[in-house]
């Protein structure tokens, strides 16, 4: 064991210290691979997300300009009350 291995954490009571892990090549070598792999997932995660997109977009330009097709006016909610009444007030000053 090799006094270099340790190390003394900022904030730690005094004297406590904690072995650093050294990673090998081979450790490195796999997680750069893994990562390599959770790249190109997320890629083509992307790219699918991005045509999805599209065929939406082209779906709502096809189905014209109105988007909702139906809705019912009902009783006015007291916050709705209280802004038109509000917007009403600024008008007159």
């Amino acid at each position: 064991m090799n006094i270099n291995d340790f190390v003394i954490l900022p904030g730690s009571k005094p004297g406590t210290s904690v072995r650093l892990k050294t990673k090998t090549v081979r450790e490195l070598q796999l997680e750069k691979v893994q990562l390599e792999t959770e790249n190109a997932e997320m890629e083509k995660k992307l790219q699918q997300l991005q045509l999805n997109m599209r065929r939406e977009k082209e779906e709502r330009k096809k189905s014209g300009p109105y988007h909702w097709k139906s809705g019912q006016a009902g009783p006015m909610t007291i916050q709705a009350r209280v802004l038109s009444q509000t917007k009403e007030k600024n008008n007159k000053v």
